[in-house]
């Protein structure tokens, strides 16, 4: 696996965490791989173990998700908003090495990239 920017292995990890919510029976491991190699996405160590944390750890993350949505049902976000947010808050919360900041403003970026023009100012009230 080659060495990705950080910026590059958030977006490998959200388009996956993406797929994953519609096949949430398989095993997230082998659901990286098989995806990362069917879709010749870029990945490496990096984007893998957000992948991993974040998919490990969906029902907790969504109820943090939840209680900062005031008034928005998770049913009712986008399934890609959603995605961003739980990596966003994955980071936040099992990633001691990057600081909050950073998690904050790439989720606001990443929403811009994969989502629609009412997307980056959702995601930034709910993460900030």
């Amino acid at each position: 696996m080659a060495t990705l920017s950080r910026r590059a292995a958030r977006e490998c990890a959200v388009q996956l965490l993406y797929g994953y919510e519609f096949s949430r029976e398989a095993e997230p491991s082998d659901f990286f791989d098989l995806n990362c190699a069917e879709q010749q996405l870029p990945s490496d160590d990096f984007s893998r173990k957000l992948f991993m944390e974040a998919a490990s750890h969906l029902d907790e993350i969504d109820a943090l998700i939840a209680e900062n949505a005031k008034g928005w049902k998770l049913g009712r976000i986008s399934k890609m908003t959603l995605s961003v947010l739980r990596l966003c808050i994955c980071e936040m919360k099992y990633f001691d090495d990057i600081p909050l900041a950073v998690s904050m403003n790439e989720a606001v970026e990443l929403s811009k990239t994969f989502d629609d023009g009412d997307a980056p100012a959702f995601v930034n009230g709910i993460v900030n």
